[in-house]
């Protein structure tokens, strides 16, 4: 059983993968193959396999149908729905989930096909406008404009558009101005929106009545909800692998799932004192199974805590039955079940880690028993025990999952077996039961609930306080980014499961000298089949953001946007490429100039990546920098204007600004930092947003390369830029487009396409190709690598 549940799980989450969805008709082909399965027994492996995939071209297929179309995508609505979840107001704009009862066009006609069941929607707020007071459950009418989910595609990024999906939102939009008013119509069901509604209480309770700077942590382990989190924080945790402990995860759903067990045990003892017949255990299980969802609930039933609910009903319910079933079959029914539940959980890093982390334990605890003899101190021997065991833990998690995070996330933080010792108990058992009791008795017993409170905040104060002391013992150098082939992993993670097994197996000392010597040869040893230049201009949607790799130096070029007050292009696209690279120091930082969508990434990219040298476009002498730009500034071993800075030589690749006399009143775009990177003769043009004045500047001064392999389209292809006479004198072979998908700008213009397209030039548009990335060995280009296509999806 066991097996054929795996096969099963594995054959759902393939399915993700497919470049296309097979159409259901094909399902078809399944009653074939189970006839052919009642003649021939030894094939019965395939039974799971082709259910599995079954599931999940079926479930592809209702994912899709719940999508806008693309031809509806961009056009106007009139919603009606019904706020989900908890609206999460930023600095400009508040974002929310419709639950849908219906969309109409503004003429009153119903949409007729791939009616989305969720919308997600931004309502942007003016700074003289007061933000509307959306809460859960309230019943809107809204005048949106709503488009087809759309995620940026990079290497190592992350899929927006997998997350819509799971979440089961079909379209993504914004309020327009209009008749937007709450309506009296309802059709959820009262329950669920009394969740939301009490999460919603919940959080602005802590908000009001907390004074502590981590409040935002508070609010994550009570309802979820980490929106509010700090994030340096955030990062302090991420560093010192505590960061699972921020939200409502599984830990805290089973340490409920254990409070209930037994004060559900001491129920059911009492009620057998008043002659009821069933057993004890029964209330136990039932309470365990009582609590843990409550606790989900509190956390909206966000997916982590749904995969321990899962696991805990199963296991507690087979105990109801009486049924003799292995721990193993538990597990992988509880797999079985999320990925039904979940089809595409394989694009969540916690369900690798969860899944990994409770088989770790299994492998590692389960059949095994201790004898204790029958002394005064065999309590004492159990609590040293327990003790054993949890330390014993940590430390199976941490040789079990250190390659399964350097496969998701490139690193892992060596602090993280001391940090969780320490985390884990103060966060299960004190923090989280203070702020439960706390939220508990804030009608019932103010003064109480105040008292509680204060405990919860001081405890989390001083975890944080432990943890900043953790890192400072040797700041920079506790969380390695370790990048490593698919081979050097797949050994490395063979030789720590063999660790991980009982004492006797295989000699522990071989293994770790095999270990040492394999790094070191990794590290000594030249990478094979590396190119001499790398160029990857990066999918940051309207923006720009390129990375250049020679050897082991780098340069980021631009660091996009900022898209929300928790996601940025540095942060979020950039320095994830960079860590999947095992580049934690980048050479040399270029902001061309200081429009939103080139320099937006800026703090997020300088918060996780160490920079030597910060080039600037408009630099000091240009603009006095805000405190917030004087605060990047000193991050950087050196910061100077690009305007200023000298030729420059790596291995066989060249870089060089070209400088033109600045103006004082130019626009921002003109003083936009111009790159030329020239490898064996062959040159690549950098330009950022520079206009037509300094184009015609630079022509006359005859300043610019000729016949040049690749260009950046100036300003993303607006027609500001890249006059005829600039064209036909670079006549580039290949062109990049680093536009949005259907900007409103429309960018690229059709006149400055048709001017590339007049000298037979390559184009490529990161809003149709994804990150696109060129490479250069031995003189020669090497094909042109676009990662929307190379890894299609079938959502996109």
């Amino acid at each position: 059983m066991p097996l054929y549940l795996v096969l099963f799980s594995a054959a759902v989450l393939s399915v993700s993968l497919f470049p296309d969805l097979p159409s259901l008709y094909s399902l078809l082909l399944l009653f074939p193959i189970l006839l052919l399965l009642r003649f021939f027994r030894r094939l019965k492996p395939i039974l799971p396999i082709c259910l599995g995939l079954t599931a999940g071209i079926y479930f592809g297929h209702q994912y899709l149908s719940h999508q806008l179309l693309a031809s509806d995508s961009g056009n106007e609505f009139i919603l009606y729905g019904t706020v989900v979840g908890l609206p999460k107001q930023e600095s400009r704009q508040i974002r929310f989930i419709l639950d849908v009862e219906n969309i109409k066009t503004p003429d009153g006609k119903n949409l007729q096909q791939n009616i989305p069941d969720k919308v997600q929607l931004s309502w942007y707020i003016s700074p003289y406008q007061t933000p509307p007071q959306l809460q859960p459950g309230e019943n809107w009418k809204l005048r949106v404009k709503l488009h087809r989910p759309r995620s940026m595609v990079n290497p190592a990024g992350f899929d927006y558009q997998v997350w819509l999906m799971r979440r089961g939102v079909g379209a993504t939009g914004y309020v327009l101005k209009g008749d937007n008013r709450v309506t009296d119509d309802t059709h959820r069901a009262k329950f669920v929106n009394w969740i939301d509604q009490q999460r919603y209480h919940l959080q602005h309770w802590i908000v009001n009545q907390s004074d502590s700077p981590q409040k935002g942590i508070l609010i994550a382990l009570l309802i979820g909800d980490s929106a509010l989190v700090d994030q340096k924080d955030w990062l302090l945790m991420q560093q010192t692998g505590t960061n699972h402990l921020i939200a409502i995860s599984g830990l805290h759903v089973g340490f409920l799932a254990i409070f209930g067990f037994y004060l559900g045990l001491l129920v059911g003892r009492f009620l057998q004192l008043i002659s009821i017949p069933w057993p004890a255990q029964y209330f136990a299980y039932l309470g365990a199974i009582g609590f843990a969802a409550f606790y989900s609930a509190l956390a909206g039933f966000n997916i982590p805590t749904v995969r321990t609910l899962l696991m805990i009903s199963l296991f507690y319910w087979i105990c109801l039955w009486r049924r003799e079933t292995s721990i193993v079959d538990v597990f992988c029914l509880a797999l079985a079940c999320v990925v039904i539940i979940d089809p595409l959980a394989g694009y969540d890093v916690g369900f690798w880690l969860s899944f990994g982390a409770v088989g770790l334990l299994i492998l590692c605890f389960s059949g095994r028993k201790t004898i204790e003899p029958n002394s005064s101190k065999s309590v004492i021997r159990r609590l040293g025990n327990s003790l054993i065991a949890f330390v014993r833990s940590q430390w199976i998690m941490f040789i079990g999952l250190m390659i399964p995070l350097l496969i998701l996330t490139s690193s892992f933080s060596l602090i993280a077996p001391l940090a969780n010792a320490i985390a884990i108990p103060l966060i299960t058992f004190f923090v989280v039961p203070c702020l439960l009791l706390a939220a508990l008795l804030e009608n019932v017993v103010p003064i109480a609930s105040n008292l509680f409170l204060s405990f919860s905040e001081w405890g989390l104060e001083h975890l944080l306080l432990f943890l900043q002391s953790l890192l400072g013992v040797a700041p920079g150098k506790l969380n390695p980014v370790i990048a490593l082939s698919p081979a050097m992993n797949l050994w490395i993670g063979f030789c720590c499961l063999l660790m991980l097994l009982p004492r006797g197996f295989f000699p522990r000392s071989i293994i770790v000298v095999a270990l040492f010597i394999s790094l070191s040869l990794h590290y000594c040893l030249p990478k094979p089949d590396q190119p001499d230049l790398r160029i990857l201009v990066l999918d940051v949607g309207q923006g720009t953001a390129i990375v250049v790799q020679v050897g082991d130096k780098s340069m980021v070029y631009d660091t996009g946007a900022t898209f929300s007050d928790n996601f940025d292009a540095g942060s979020g696209i950039i320095t994830p490429y960079l860590r999947s690279e095992g580049i934690t120091r980048v050479d040399k930082l270029v902001v061309s100039h200081n429009d939103q969508d080139h320099v937006g990434g800026l703090s997020g990219l300088m918060e996780t990546i160490e920079v030597d040298e910060l080039l600037l476009g408009q630099y000091l002498p240009v603009f006095s920098p805000t405190e917030q730009q004087q605060t990047l500034y000193r991050k950087a071993k050196s910061v100077q204007s690009c305007h200023e800075y000298p030729q420059w030589q790596w291995n066989q690749v060249s870089f060089q600004f070209i400088h033109w006399p600045l103006r004082k009143r130019a626009s921002a775009n003109n003083y936009s930092c111009l790159l030329v990177i020239d490898y064996q003769g062959q040159k690549i043009l950098l330009p950022g947003d520079m206009e037509k004045e300094i184009e015609r500047q630079l022509l006359a001064a005859n300043k610019l390369p000729r016949n040049i392999e690749m260009l950046l389209v100036g300003h993303h292809g607006s027609l500001s830029s890249s006059t005829p006479e600039f064209v036909e004198f670079l006549y580039p072979k290949q062109v990049v487009y680093s536009a949005g998908f259907q900007n409103r700008y429309g960018h690229p213009h059709r006149k400055v396409r048709e001017r590339f397209q007049s000298i037979h030039s390559e184009e490529f548009n990161t809003a149709t190709d994804g990150a696109v990335e060129f490479q250069w060995k031995q003189g020669v280009q090497l094909p042109v690598f676009s990662y929307r296509r190379s890894y299609k999806r079938y959502w996109f």
